[in-house]
């Protein structure tokens, strides 16, 4: 992505290191016990949370947007408005990055800019950049009868010292007087896309709770539930043993925190590269889908009593940890965080696009907190002994429970596939099955042959390769086109269209979702699909425009990185005349979309 922090080889070396080094810390429970693994793993995240709450005050130091480039402007010339950014040192504004658009009744000319500093950046290419100050002209005429001069100035710039982070574009609105006035300072109508909700303007400590917050109530969220039911039975299992409880919950939440910090990683190592990474964007990955599709299933079957997954870990358990039972929860908690990257529960939202932007130390915090709140229900039952009590005494139930808990993970797997088809269709989806099929094949033969010699071990792997045969096909099929539910009464999203329909003063509510994001069909079953929405949709006049998602769309990535999300759902809704969009909740209900419809609707009309 343009404008994004680059790290060096050598840092990003560094901190995979960094990452590595927890995983090192699991593998040596052989030889030093569970519990001196998991102090272990606890020093690691100690050092990785005070190293980042001591760099992420370099954050403070970071300049607000409209000080680090202030903009005025002067329309004492006829026909030309006058612009002049003063750039504070150590900052810098991109050329290819400017855009200007007149407002009503105001027609701009070409933008008169001076040369930058060219050189070639190693992701953007060919690049001019502008230090200490800008002067730009732009020619306009008016139409007959206009009172004053509006246009909308949009413009990206970097700190390029350490911290070295990129603000995302910026957008001020302008209202200018006609000419014989005096010069305005530009600040006075400044706004940012999504109505001044610019992420990097939230403080690490707010965006850290939120995060934590977010992280709890992932846990209520239904792509999340069929994994916690894992969870459930392994603390039921454990209810008579505190120290038991205790292994189960560490466990499960170093599992957790492993996981968001890889995902961290995986986000600056993204950025550094100059790309994107949206929350849940690994599910637009077939193979991914198909992967996670697989697993469910296995799951389940371990579950129903077709595989015994825990003799197996059993039999390796030399080699992970001296006392069993400890690797199935780390692994549910990986399992955990892995599904629960469809759902944006509330909070979430400002929290993750703070860490989409911010510092290295700072968006890992952010990270690290949400994985904190998702894994802190197990943490109390395991460390609050009155809390453990409350649960059922283990029995003979359990093992029915266990059997009645496999279902949610084969409809989890059917829900996989559903996605699976909207993104490549019908071969995907007999690709998947078929890979089903041989795993639960493998499942069965390695259940069957256990006790026997190397040529049924042999066998096993032969069907394991097998199954991941169709699998690997699953990355070789061309994407479905993506086509808007006119059922729904949704026109297909494309910046031209949205262009089009504002330039014209229509209302425009935009729905950005995607086919495996839980927290978006949710809303349209809730909300968007209801006749109630769509006669308040008729009513105020609103155009229902759809982007979807589901698969890689530069179009969408970059709306979505206008308005600072992190991924889907977003809904902004567009004002008549309103140079950005006002951004809604990632959880909608009716009373909500009446009032921002006929709240912004009303507001056009005066």
């Amino acid at each position: 992505m343009q404008g994004m922090p680059r790290l060096s080889m050598q840092a990003v070396v560094l901190r995979m290191i960094g990452s590595l080094a927890v995983w090192k810390a699991l593998f040596v429970a052989s030889e030093a016990g569970v519990l001196k693994a998991f102090a272990r793993i606890g020093w690691i995240l100690f050092l990785l949370l005070v190293g980042g709450l001591i760099h992420a005050q370099d954050l403070a130091g970071l300049l607000p947007i409209g000080e680090a480039y202030k903009l005025s402007a002067d329309t004492g010339t006829p026909g030309v408005i006058k612009l002049h950014w003063t750039i504070a040192p150590d900052y810098y504004l991109y050329r290819g990055q400017m855009q200007f658009t007149g407002g009503e009744g105001v027609t701009l000319g070409t933008a008169q800019l001076p040369d930058g500093k060219k050189y070639h950046d190693e992701y953007l290419g060919d690049v001019e950049t502008y230090h200490n100050s800008i002067d730009a002209s732009i020619p306009y005429t008016l139409a007959q009868g206009t009172q004053r001069i509006r246009l909308a100035v949009r413009y990206q710039g970097c700190h390029e010292v350490d911290p070295k982070i990129c603000y995302p574009p910026h957008v001020e609105d302008l209202d200018l007087p006609l000419p014989g006035g005096a010069t305005v300072p530009a600040t006075q109508g400044s706004t940012a896309p999504g109505e001044g909700s610019n992420p990097a303007d939230a403080g690490l400590l707010l965006s850290l709770l939120l995060a934590f917050a977010g992280g709890l109530v992932l846990n209520l969220m239904p792509c999340v539930l069929p994994v916690l039911s894992i969870k459930a039975i392994g603390l039921l299992e454990s209810g008579e043993s505190i120290q038991r409880a205790r292994r189960h919950a560490l466990a499960y939440t170093a599992g957790v925190l492993c996981s968001f910090a890889a995902i961290g990683f995986a986000v600056v190592a993204s950025r550094s590269a100059g790309h994107a990474l949206g929350w849940g964007a690994q599910l637009q990955q077939p193979l991914v889908v198909g992967v996670l599709a697989c697993v469910m299933v296995a799951i389940g079957l371990s579950m129903s009593g077709v595989a015994q997954f825990g003799a197996s870990f059993g039999n390796l358990g030399q080699g992970l940890a001296s006392r069993p039972g400890w690797a199935g929860d780390f692994f549910t908690g990986v399992l955990a965080v892995a599904v629960a990257s469809p759902c944006v529960a509330p909070f979430m939202g400002t929290a993750l696009a703070y860490a989409f932007l911010a510092p290295t130390p700072a968006a890992l915090l952010v990270f690290l907190a949400l994985g904190l709140g998702l894994a802190l229900p197990f943490l109390l039952i395991g460390f609050v002994p009155a809390l453990g009590r409350l649960l059922p005494r283990p029995g003979a139930w359990m093992e029915t429970l266990k059997q009645v808990l496999a279902f949610p993970m084969y409809l989890t797997a059917v829900w996989l596939v559903w996605v699976l088809a909207h993104q490549r269709g019908a071969d995907a989806v007999g690709l998947v099955l078929v890979a089903v099929v041989l795993l639960a094949m493998t499942l069965w033969w390695v259940e069957r042959s256990r006790h026997r010699g190397a040529w049924a071990k042999l066998l096993a792997c032969v069907l394991a390769v097998f199954t991941v045969l169709p699998l690997y096909g699953l990355c070789r099929l061309q994407p479905m086109s993506a086509v808007a539910t006119q059922e729904a009464g949704a026109v297909p999203f494309s910046p031209q269209k949205l262009a089009e329909l504002r330039h014209s003063g229509t209302l425009v509510f935009v729905d950005m979702t995607a086919d495996w994001c839980i927290t978006c069909k949710a809303n349209e079953h809730a909300v968007l699909d209801t006749a109630t929405f769509h006669d308040l949709l008729q009513r105020t006049g609103t155009v229902y425009m759809k982007g979807d998602w589901t698969n890689v769309d530069p179009t969408i990535t970059a709306f979505l990185q206008e308005y600072h999300s992190p991924g889907v759902p977003l809904y902004v809704v567009f004002a008549k005349g309103s140079r950005t969009g006002k951004v809604l909740p990632s959880v909608l209900t009716l009373p909500l979309m009446r009032t921002a419809l006929e709240t912004t609707s009303t507001q056009a009309a005066q």
